[in-house]
């Protein structure tokens, strides 16, 4: 039976979209097209909070979460608050590998990853 072989079923064929390209051929893109990434560049943002109580340290997180880096004043802040602040957002800038600098006697930077601060 091996001269009666059946022909490969091809869906195409089958609806009447054939194509006139063979089965086995691959699509690939000529030699003189250049393919173009249109994604826009990234944008990096810092945010300055002065924060009014602990609380405020979720919404600080969040933004460091987001790739944001962030100045914080915690003027505002009685000291042991200011101090639970910068010890949380310790731990969530190691989570992300990011750093916390010193500006001022009451203002830090907080920046994720991609910032490097630099004195």
């Amino acid at each position: 039976m091996k001269g009666h072989e059946m022909p490969k079923f091809n869906l195409a064929n089958f609806f009447g979209m054939d194509t006139d390209q063979p089965e086995n051929q691959i699509d690939k893109p000529a030699d003189n097209v250049v393919m173009m990434n249109r994604q826009e560049p990234e944008t990096s943002s810092i945010i300055v909070f002065e924060p009014v109580n602990y609380t405020d340290v979720d919404t600080i997180a969040q933004k460091l979460l987001e790739d944001s880096a962030v100045i914080i004043k915690l003027d505002k802040l009685d000291n042991n608050s200011a101090a639970r602040m910068v010890d949380f957002l310790n731990g969530v800038l190691f989570a992300i590998h990011g750093s916390i600098n010193r500006l001022g006697r009451n203002i830090f930077i907080c920046s994720p990853k991609k910032f490097q601060v630099t004195e």
